[in-house]
């Protein structure tokens, strides 16, 4: 298991506590981020917090109401969740499955392991649910603990709870405690961030019923009533607290979560079938028309179109109808994940993502096959690139490079946005050679604070300026708006990125980045402009399982890039940097999980002024020569080796 990395706090504040309203540098962010939430957010933040102070001081027993709710008489339909998690185990590949039953035994020995982090919650006494070892879930880790997401582990690694006996045998008991816990109930002090935050609530209800279904034979009558209680119990809640104010992707898994215990329990939960539903398709609109979901997240679109998928696949096992909506947003979502597909299979970690939360891509469109959701067979190219979400592909088959050259997510909802304007990712015969950073934690830490910022990207930074200032977790300051232009003329494909930022308490400047690509090669322009000279740098993050050195020869700057697992003596890569004053290397961090930190080589390239043009040269070949002739700060040609190559800007 990978060693746990510490975040370091930012000043330990949230977002919106008191102190962080209260500190000066935050004012405008919180300003900004306040002046594009919608009316449904700012009363439901107001009314959270009303709720945590009126609530737990209210002489009224509200767990004991939600207690009351629950029928007498309850009986439960898992078959068709039982067959969906079949469907579901079969699209994940052998490791996967090995990963969940490793998993699996560090229950038997009272460990919970997430987000690279182990601690151990039983004692003699039982799971302490909320004792000082355990985060919030306000927190990941927090967050997994109690919606459960421990359950999932045998039931995804094993076919049958008779192959792990001592897990399951486990989690009953923890269940009982859960259930037994006077520090679980409604209405203790921060219930709602606690066990009863609707998120949480949301992923137990998924989580149990699933466990229900897998379990089902082996559980004792006292145990099976026990879960129905607590499902039904779940549901109830959520029903009352479905997260409109917050929106994004928790309001998709409150509508799946109130589908699937609806349809859990036919006779009693058809009102959260039809709730569920309502969700399901007004969250449609979250999707962008080439079926992107608009937090920008490829992991949380991941996230998100396997709860449609799940859905679709439950309705039609039960022959209820599926609103065209949902149909659309999962076809929709299944094709944006294909063409966000990139030569290596692996999600993109562009903006808030990371490998382990989401099913990875391959199983995700696995699982997106067997449910009978399969979109067209296109070949992912720059032809087919999911422009409405702000990504472009150049080149095709097996080496492309993909460009982020969409604005932050939308204005309401940013959340999960890096200021990560016109980055750059590349893969070079299936090898991931530039990569985006990844995410540490959530929590307002430094660690945080880099993964959002301009400098953990492949793009260009003026200063130690950001193009949208952030802070705490989630805060944006005010906005830029990118302006794009894209298309394949010439045997080119052609990228021109520009914007200005717009801040009143920074310097402002201009960045405008021009990239053509053939099938061998990518050239990277960029052209800054303020009114101020200072330091202007572009940053490229290479991928940990390659290395890089230099060999300069004729005055020509060349760094090869080379697969630790052994490449050729002219390696698998090569980068031209050009036009530029100064080359640096260093190591810098790299999230690929959540809770791991691990190093990788950075290059920088650095000249000074306040009117510059400069640029690289990405290749699969080695190549000689490589120069570009210029008018003004345009490239107007690129020298290849032998070959001449005109630039024409694409207004041109």
């Amino acid at each position: 298991m990978t060693t746990e990395r510490q975040p370091t706090p930012d000043h330990g504040m949230s977002d919106t506590t008191l102190t962080a309203l209260l500190d000066r540098d935050r004012v405008p962010l919180l300003y900004h981020t306040a002046r594009n939430m919608q009316p449904r957010q700012l009363a439901g933040i107001a009314e959270r917090k009303l709720r945590h102070l009126i609530v737990p001081a209210v002489p009224v027993d509200f767990d004991a109401r939600y207690e009351g709710s629950v029928p007498a008489s309850l009986s439960g339909a898992p078959d068709p969740v039982a067959r969906n998690t079949a469907l579901l185990r079969d699209a994940l590949p052998s490791s996967g499955q090995t990963d969940f039953r490793e998993l699996s035994q560090g229950i038997a020995a009272g460990e919970v392991t997430f987000r690279n982090r182990t601690v151990t919650v039983e004692s003699a006494s039982g799971v302490d649910w909320v004792g000082a070892g355990v985060p919030e879930p306000s927190t990941l880790w927090g967050l997994q603990f109690h919606g459960f997401a421990f359950l999932m582990w045998p039931v995804l690694g094993y076919q049958s709870p008779t192959d792990c006996t001592a897990v399951e045998e486990t989690l009953e008991q923890w269940l009982r405690d859960w259930d037994r816990s006077g520090s679980n109930r409604i209405g203790q002090p921060a219930y709602l961030r606690r066990s009863w935050t609707p998120h949480a609530v949301s992923l137990r209800i998924l989580n149990l019923v699933r466990f229900y279904a897998w379990a089902e034979d082996v559980l004792e009558p006292p145990h099976s009533a026990r879960l129905r209680k607590l499902v039904y119990k779940n549901a109830a809640f959520l029903s009352n607290h479905v997260e409109h104010d917050i929106g994004g992707n928790h309001l998709i898994e409150n509508g799946a979560a109130l589908v699937m215990a609806g349809l859990f329990f036919p006779e009693s939960g058809q009102q959260w079938v039809k709730q569920g539903l309502d969700v399901l398709v007004e969250t449609a609109e979250q999707f962008r028309a080439d079926g992107g979901h608009f937090e920008r997240s490829p992991m949380y679109h991941a996230v998100t179109v396997t709860r449609y998928l799940t859905v679709i696949d439950l309705l039609k096992r039960v022959g209820r109808e599926i609103p065209p909506e949902v149909q659309r947003v999962a076809t929709a979502g299944v094709r944006f994940l294909r063409d966000m597909e990139p030569p290596d299979g692996r999600l993109p970690l562009l903006n808030d993502s990371v490998f382990g939360l989401a099913l990875p891509l391959q199983s995700c469109l696995a699982y997106a096959r067997a449910v009978g959701i399969e979109p067209t067979d296109e070949t992912t190219s720059a032809q087919n690139a999911p422009t409405a979400s702000g990504y472009y592909w150049l080149g095709t088959g097996r080496s492309r490079l993909l460009v982020d050259g969409g604005a932050i997510g939308p204005p309401h909802l940013p959340a999960h946005s890096h200021n990560d304007h016109f980055a750059v990712l590349w893969w070079a015969d299936g090898q991931r050679i530039l990569t985006d950073t990844g995410v540490f934690e959530y929590l307002p830490t430094t660690e945080r604070q880099y993964s959002r910022s301009v400098e953990a990207h492949n793009t260009v930074q003026y200063d130690d300026v950001e193009p949208i200032q952030t802070g705490g977790s989630y805060l944006f300051g005010r906005r830029i708006e990118p302006e794009v232009a894209y298309e394949h003329r010439d045997g080119l494909t052609c990228f021109d990125g520009h914007y200005r930022t717009e801040s009143s308490s920074q310097p402002q400047y201009s960045h405008r980045r021009h990239i053509y690509g053939s099938d061998t090669w990518w050239l990277v322009w960029d052209t800054v402009s303020a009114e101020k000279s200072a330091p202007i740098r572009s940053r490229l993050h290479l991928d940990p399982a390659v290395t890089v050195r230099s060999t300069p020869s004729d005055g020509q700057q060349h760094l090869v890039v080379s697969s630790l697992e052994g490449g050729s003596e002219t390696g698998i890569a090569h980068i031209y940097p050009l036009d530029t004053d100064r080359i640096t290397r260093d190591q810098r961090p790299y999230y690929p999980e959540f809770g791991r930190s691990m190093p990788r080589t950075g290059i920088t390239l650095r000249t000074d002024g306040s009117d510059v043009s400069f640029g690289f040269l990405l290749s699969t070949d080695d190549i000689d020569t490589v120069d570009v002739t210029r008018d003004g700060d345009e490239a107007t040609g690129v020298q290849v080796g032998t070959v001449f190559q005109p630039l024409t800007s694409i207004e041109d």
